[in-house]
């Protein structure tokens, strides 16, 4: 049977799919259980709740340029896929995997804040990109071990914020097998910019702080262009925070107030704020002076020019930020 009929058949009754989906999650739960990899699989649950990378010499080991752990750990997930695939044509791996014009990522494995992913770099969809504009830094640290292919990477530092501006030096690395990385994410950008076919790399990466936010800066000047929370949960609660101010929910003051004055994700905590003054005047100007007046806050110096500006704007909203009854 060829794929067009399989395809056909499946539409008149998908058993067969469902079964196939069963074969290869049994397969890849056996090779989890293979004995290079599930110390690799109990490092990462370790590793996932706090614990320093040293303490977990499973993982240490996959990405060290001299072993061979990584290529093992991989091999025998391509060869199970393969022999699963083969057998199952038209079924799927189960496992969570990411795709943009020139890049492809497989989830291996995830536990907490930290992930295991293989991921490939496509050389001509790289090719075909336009040269980057910005550099965008997140609060994660990265393990990264170059498998196979060769390429370069653009390399951008943040030394010092100003402001909303940064100094940013930037350079290149070249990749090639064995090519082992560390990075900072807060503070350093790494971007595949070529590639000689493909080159693939296995990636460890763990969230380094749980309320830094993700800064992307212009590469010409380093402007500050953007500023967003690191973690799906806060982006949940700036949505529903911009919800409840747009229907009017003064019930939901005192919340939005423990989180623009808690010690949160900057850029949530700042949305709190803005979100306050147009739900309630008073409550919103309070918090902006007490936010301005704090000493140590990031968020101090953004309060006082806001601040400066609503009350250039509007004076009323001084005695207004007076009356707390």
């Amino acid at each position: 049977m060829n794929r067009h009929d399989a395809l056909a058949a499946l539409r008149e009754d998908d058993a067969g799919w469902t079964a196939g989906q069963k074969g290869l999650g049994a397969m890849l739960g056996r090779w989890r259980a293979r004995p290079e990899v599930a110390p690799v699989l109990a490092a990462l649950e370790r590793f996932g709740e706090g614990a320093p990378i040293e303490a977990c010499p499973e993982l240490t080991v996959l990405f060290d340029g001299a072993s061979t752990a990584a290529h093992e750990l991989v091999s025998g997930l391509v060869e199970t896929g393969l022999a699963g695939l083969a057998v199952h044509p038209l079924g799927q791996l189960p496992l969570r995997h990411a795709a943009s014009p020139a890049m492809h990522a497989l989830l291996l494995a995830h536990w907490g804040c930290a992930t295991l992913s293989l991921v490939a770099f496509d050389g001509p969809a790289l090719a075909a990109l336009p040269p980057p504009q910005s550099a965008v830094f997140t609060p994660v640290e990265s393990w990264l071990h170059v498998l196979a292919g060769s390429g370069m990477a653009d390399h951008v530092l943040c030394h010092k914020l100003h402001g909303d501006h940064a100094e940013l030096h930037a350079g290149t690395l070249p990749l090639q097998p064995g090519v082992v990385l560390y990075r900072h994410g807060a503070y350093e950008w790494l971007q595949v910019r070529s590639a000689a076919g493909t080159v693939v790399k296995l990636r460890l990466q763990r969230l380094l702080a749980k309320h830094e936010p993700v800064r992307e800066h212009a590469l010409d000047d380093g402007a500050l262009l953007h500023r967003s929370a690191a973690r799906p949960e806060d982006s949940r609660d700036a949505l529903a925070m911009a919800v409840l101010a747009r229907m009017g929910r003064r019930d939901a003051v005192p919340a939005m107030s423990r989180i623009a004055t808690g010690p949160g994700d900057e850029g949530l905590r700042w949305q709190a704020l803005r979100e306050l003054l147009t739900l309630d005047a008073r409550a919103g100007m309070v918090l902006l002076a007490q936010v301005a007046s704090s000493e140590g806050d990031p968020l101090a110096a953004p309060a006082r020019q806001l601040n400066r500006s609503l009350l250039s704007a509007w004076p009323e909203l001084e005695e207004v930020a007076r009356w707390r009854a």
